[in-house]
């Protein structure tokens, strides 16, 4: 079902991204070398999208309160693919419309 994001929506979807972007500070840093230009966070990204495109092909879908069929991993990649762009514009510089 296609519909109009509201405000209600926003809330619900940056609380989400709050959580995600608290346990990604939380790991510790890898290497010297994380993503921290656009180009980084692009593959990160891909990576991310990959794994997100495996769990929905690979998982059965769940029936939803609202009559669709969600793969819950992929729901969960997806949203580890929204904090890591929000990550990205942070670093980056916020451009907006």
């Amino acid at each position: 079902m296609i519909k109009n994001v509201n405000l209600n929506d926003l809330e619900t979807v940056f609380d989400a991204i709050r959580t995600e972007l608290k346990y990604q500070n939380e790991l510790p840093i890898r290497t010297d070398d994380e993503a921290k230009d656009v180009a980084g966070f692009a593959t990160l990204a891909r990576r991310y999208l990959r794994k997100l495109e495996d769990n929905w092909a690979d998982n059965p879908g769940t029936l939803q309160p609202d009559g669709s069929i969600q793969v819950e991993k992929a729901l969960h990649d997806l949203r580890k693919m929204a904090a890591i762009f929000v990550r990205a514009m942070v670093y980056n510089g916020v451009r907006s419309r």
